[in-house]
């Protein structure tokens, strides 16, 4: 009996475990949820991000695509028009207040005392030189510094027969040539005035205002040192043809305290070039006239007209046959120079802080070439151009090619981005200080600064 009831308790709770009823669908879904629940939220994390990423990387692409296309426009697009977008008459300059507030007398203008000084009078000669940002306008009667946006900041007055200008940095020395007076100046006026008994032949300035004179008699060239004030140094150097040599050009370090020259000098009865460096710093009071160096062979075919510090640790000295470049970051000139070979005749010359250019004729159609080299020798633009041109300039990555009434302006790609003719005989042209498309156009009658559109 007793198997027996326990075989029907077993047979029953068997029909039990059949009978039991299933847990909602709800519930069974809640309970999935609950111990699914950190999973699903990882999930959607994970395909956030990657949503995320993609749009990031949508918008990364069409940005860049949108720069290159903008890139690209700005880079080939040619402006064809203009605005003016001021003018300033340049017949008379306005005579700015005297430093301290007073009179300005002549005589003291005439010594280097004034900073300020009268109007500039009208002449034939009127020319311009890029002064920083802004420029130096220089006439036989005297010169004015003018800003980017056509404003006179100072001008000084001299007489000179045939004025010259030097700029480096900060300064910049006016020289009458063949004459005996620098005005040396910087962007608040005129520093000082230097004197010579002898005629100078060539005049050079340091960025700190330390200035250089060629000067020269029937038998010797001679270079004499000067503060900004005008005070002589009292370091000169002599040079004679059938020593040291003839100095066809000069030029000043930046710190001024080296100069560079390019040499004619007699070896076995033929006439040589050479660029030789003087230091006069306290390395230089140990050598003899304070040579410390020169570059014989380099030159030795070759006649260099030019020689100019494009920065503190490159010179370029332009030849007949090419541009040398020599570095200059030790005291002693580097022993490996750079040559570029030019095989046409040059025409022109053009350097910044950066590059230096010669203009060419070109044998392959076009009248002229502007070739482009940076300080490594490598040339970064070539254009062909048929204009008649009267100056050219490297202005940042803009080439200036100009005449009396028309300019042109290529970038470094060789791309022409405009061509415009003016009302007015211009004398310089550059790039303007507020807008990257405006060209500042200067004359002697005035000053615009215009709109590329």
């Amino acid at each position: 009996m007793g198997d027996m009831s326990s075989m029907d308790r077993e047979i029953k709770k068997r029909q039990l475990r059949r009978n039991i009823v299933p847990l909602p669908r709800e519930e069974a879904l809640s309970r999935y949820d609950e111990e699914d629940s950190e999973e699903i939220v990882r999930r959607a994390q994970a395909q956030h991000r990657k949503k995320r990423l993609f749009i990031s990387l949508f918008v990364t692409l069409f940005l860049t695509a949108t720069g290159f296309c903008w890139y690209r426009y700005q880079k080939e697009y040619e402006y064809t028009e203009y605005n003016v977008a001021w003018e300033q008459s340049m017949r008379y300059t306005d005579e700015p207040p005297a430093a301290d507030g007073g009179e300005t007398d002549g005589a003291d203008a005439a010594e280097g005392q004034s900073l300020t000084s009268r109007n500039i009078s009208e002449g034939s000669f009127v020319k311009y030189e890029f002064f920083g940002e802004n420029m130096i306008r220089y006439t036989k009667d005297g010169a004015s510094y003018i800003d980017a946006s056509g404003k006179t900041i100072w001008t000084q007055s001299y007489q000179m027969k045939t004025p010259i200008i030097n700029v480096n940095g900060d300064y910049a020395v006016i020289a009458d040539q063949q004459g005996n007076n620098m005005y040396i100046c910087n962007p608040e006026g005129c520093t000082g005035v230097a004197k010579t008994q002898l005629p100078i032949t060539k005049a050079a300035v340091s960025a700190k205002g330390v200035t250089a004179a060629v000067v020269e008699d029937s038998t010797a060239s001679y270079i004499f040192y000067f503060k900004k004030n005008g005070e002589e140094l009292g370091i000169n150097i002599k040079m004679l043809l059938s020593g040291d040599g003839y100095p066809v050009d000069i030029a000043l370090s930046p710190d001024g305290k080296q100069i560079v020259m390019s040499v004619m000098y007699l070896k076995n009865g033929a006439l040589k070039n050479k660029v030789a460096f003087y230091d006069f710093s306290e390395i230089g009071k140990n050598v003899n006239n304070r040579f410390i160096g020169a570059f014989e062979e380099e030159f030795d075919d070759k006649l260099a007209a030019r020689v100019c510090y494009i920065n503190a640790e490159t010179v370029a000295a332009f030849t007949d046959k090419g541009i040398t470049f020599i570095s200059v970051k030790n005291v002693i000139p580097d022993t490996n120079v750079i040559s570029v070979p030019v095989e046409e005749e040059i025409k022109s010359i053009c350097y910044s802080d950066k590059y230096a250019g010669v203009v060419v004729e070109n044998t392959t159609g076009a009248s002229d070439r502007l070739d482009v080299y940076s300080t490594d020798g490598k040339k970064v633009s070539s254009v062909e151009f048929d204009y008649n041109y009267t100056g050219v300039k490297i202005d940042g990555s803009r080439l200036i090619l100009y005449n009396e009434d028309s300019c042109r302006v290529y970038n470094m790609d060789g791309n022409k981005k405009f061509e415009g003719q003016f009302d007015f005989s211009i004398s310089c042209v550059r790039g303007g200080k507020k807008h990257v498309n405006s060209l500042i156009i200067a004359g002697g009658e005035k000053m615009e600064e215009i709109k590329l559109r």
